[in-house]
């Protein structure tokens, strides 16, 4: 297939189909992308050996343009490749901060010009032109922190020796000097050369721009430039705090505690071999002779026990059981009323009605049961104003005789 004749359907049918391929590849080529061209034979061989679809040398260079051959015989992958492929197999390589430096330079540039520019179409390339360079500085900087939190997190697995616990200090000390500080450095606001204040810069003129520029499609091009401006500032002040808030703290962490580690690890192996420590052990024990236990221990041991041989007298409560107050159910004695038909004496009835339950009638549970008087469906004559006394455990009553009957229809 001619390189003319070649879609963007075809590349991406290339990394689907040979996806393995492709993914060893970008391994093998890092970190600069460049593989040694008796390797990279060796990995279209070994991928031809168990693929149905195969792969040439000459058809990943020449049409597909996946990698091209060096003078020194090497194979260099292409780099519209490699960033898209970073992307996909989500991991980024660590650029040092001086090529993120370099975005600034170029947007930095471009807002300059931009501001002594009077020609609309010049402009316009230029609002353009700083966007994708915005746009392309906030990727790299997310795949940056991306990978710095990753491989960070890396270091927090237990070491299994005194050498590795070095290669972590090694680490953290490398990224915490050659990333972290300059990378802050580019990011920080207050920094009259980062690239937080060059974007703020632009926020601040296309704020008015956007508004008093001439021509509509000029509003909209500065528009544009406004709200990628504001992101950008977003994104960084959360990209700014993850590094110094997390990131820093972590790897400082882990930096002192590997030290401390591998201190400790240093002494036990060497435990047998005091010699090969720095600083020599101090003597924390000295070797006397003389008796374990003195010949007064025995008799002054009993005498101390004694002090403590006694028995705390228990004190036994015998707890008394409440008894619970039987107290009357009015419904229940209105029931057994209504059962009577008629009753000639009345309080004489509740009293006897109340014996049957208990002894201890008082003046509450008398008038609990005969308050059934007032009921709306109980008639009441009385015979004439004679009373006679009925003794209750708390007081005697003098009641008159009564007679009671449920009112009926027929009887109304």
């Amino acid at each position: 297939m001619s390189n003319l004749n070649l879609s963007g359907k075809d590349i991406l049918r290339f990394l689907l189909t040979h996806y393995e391929f492709v993914q060893m590849s970008f391994s093998s080529a890092k970190p600069d992308f460049i593989i040694d061209s008796d390797k990279f034979n060796n990995l279209i061989k070994e991928y031809n050996t168990g693929s149905e679809v195969k792969i040439s040398i000459s058809k990943i260079t020449a049409d597909l343009k996946f990698c091209r051959q060096l003078p020194t015989g090497e194979y260099k992958l292409n780099g519209n490749y490699t960033s898209f492929l970073e992307f996909i197999f989500d991991d980024f390589i660590l650029d040092l901060p001086e090529t993120l430096k370099n975005r600034y330079q170029a947007i930095f540039t471009h807002f300059t010009s931009l501001q002594t520019e009077a020609n609309e179409t010049k402009i316009i390339l230029l609002v353009q032109e700083i966007i994708k360079v915005v746009e392309k500085f906030l990727n790299d900087v997310e795949g940056q922190t991306f990978r710095l939190l990753r491989d960070t997190e890396s270091l927090k697995v237990n070491a299994e020796n005194h050498s590795d616990f070095t290669i972590r200090i090694q680490k953290a000390n490398y990224w915490i000097d050659e990333y972290i500080i300059p990378l802050n450095a580019i990011l920080n606001k207050d920094h009259p050369n980062s690239v937080v204040n060059a974007i703020m810069q632009i926020q601040r003129y296309t704020s008015e721009k956007r508004i008093l520029a001439e021509t509509y499609e000029l509003k909209r091009e500065f528009e544009k430039l406004y709200g990628c401006a504001v992101n950008a500032k977003t994104e960084l002040d959360q990209t700014l705090s993850k590094l110094t808030r997390e990131l820093l703290p972590l790897l400082e962490r882990i930096k002192s505690d590997s030290i401390i580690l591998s201190g400790f690890y240093h002494f036990a192996e060497n435990i047998d071999q005091p010699e090969n420590y720095i600083i020599p052990l101090p003597d924390l024990l000295r070797r006397t002779r003389g008796n374990v236990i003195s010949k007064t221990f025995s008799g002054e041991a009993e005498f101390f026990i004694d002090q403590f041989n006694y028995q705390t007298p228990e004190i036994l409560y015998e707890e008394e059981v409440e008894e619970i107050e039987w107290l009357p159910d009015a419904s229940y004695f209105k029931e057994q009323l209504l059962k009577e038909d008629i009753v000639d004496d009345f309080y004489l009835w509740c009293f006897e009605a109340l014996k049957v339950h208990t002894n201890n009638i008082t003046l509450s549970k008398f008038f609990t049961v005969s308050n059934l008087i007032l009921e709306e469906d109980i008639i009441a004559e009385y015979y004439d104003e004679t009373r006679y006394e009925i003794l209750l455990s708390d007081a005697i009553l003098k009641m008159p005789k009564v007679k009671v009957y449920e009112k009926l229809s027929e009887r109304a």
